[in-house]
C-alpha cells in the first residue's frame, strides 16, 4: 500500500465538518470578547457625556482599529479554519481507513487489516482492531480445520455403516477422534463468550 501524502485532506466530511465548525465557533466567541474588550472603552466615549474632544478622537481610534482589527480577525479565523481542518484529518484519515478495512472484514476478508503512516493518530487503536481481526482470523481457522476433520469422521462413519462393517472398537475410534474435535471447538468457543 502507497502511504504518500494524501491530496484530499477532507475526507470524513461529517467528522471533520464539525470540528471546523466548533473551531469557527469557538474563535467567534473568542473575537466576540476581543472585540468587546478592545473597542468598548471607545464605544463608551461616544455614547456617554464626554467632551467633543475625547468623543473625536475615540472616533478617529475606532476608524483606525475597525480598518485593521477586522480584517486581521477574518485572517486569524480562516486560519485556525483550515488549520482544524489539517489537524482533524490526522485523526479523520486514521477513521477512514479503519471502517474500510472493517468493512472488508465484515465482507468475510480475514486478510485485511489496518495499515497507517508514521504521523497519524489512532494507532493504538488500529493495532487493537488488528489483533482483533487476526484473533477472529485464528478462529476461524481452527474452526474451519476441526469443521473438516469432523466431515471426514462423519463420512469415515457413513461408510462403514453402509458397508455393514462398523465394529464397537471402530465406532469408539471415531468417537474419540469426533470429541477430540469437539474439545478443540470448545477451547477456541470458551475465549469468545456471548450471551444468547
Amino acid at each position: 500500500m502507497n502511504f504518500t501524502k494524501r491530496k484530499n485532506y477532507f475526507i470524513e466530511k461529517k467528522f471533520q465538518t464539525k470540528y471546523l465548525l466548533l473551531t469557527i465557533i469557538m474563535l467567534l466567541a473568542y473575537t466576540l470578547l476581543f472585540v468587546t474588550i478592545i473597542f468598548a472603552p471607545y464605544m463608551l466615549k461616544l455614547y456617554l457625556n464626554y467632551p467633543l474632544a475625547e468623543k473625536a478622537e475615540a472616533a478617529k481610534v475606532l476608524l483606525l482599529l475597525h480598518g485593521t482589527v477586522w480584517p486581521w480577525i477574518g485572517g486569524v479565523i480562516l486560519f485556525f479554519g483550515a488549520v482544524s481542518i489539517f489537524i482533524s484529518h490526522k485523526i479523520a484519515g486514521p477513521l477512514f481507513r479503519m471502517k474500510k478495512t472493517l468493512s472488508q472484514v465484515t465482507e468475510g476478508n480475514l486478510n485485511a487489516s489496518i495499515k497507517l503512516r508514521k504521523w497519524d493518530d489512532l494507532k493504538d487503536l488500529a493495532d487493537h482492531i488488528n489483533l482483533l481481526i487476526e484473533q477472529l482470523r485464528d478462529f476461524v481457522i481452527t474452526l474451519r480445520s476441526d469443521y473438516d476433520l469432523l466431515s471426514e469422521y462423519i463420512r469415515e462413519l457413513e461408510h462403514q455403516v453402509d458397508s455393514k462393517v462398523i465394529s464397537e472398537a471402530s465406532g469408539r475410534e471415531i468417537i474419540k477422534k469426533v470429541q477430540e474435535s469437539r474439545k478443540n471447538i470448545e477451547a477456541v468457543l470458551e475465549k469468545f463468550k456471548y450471551n444468547k
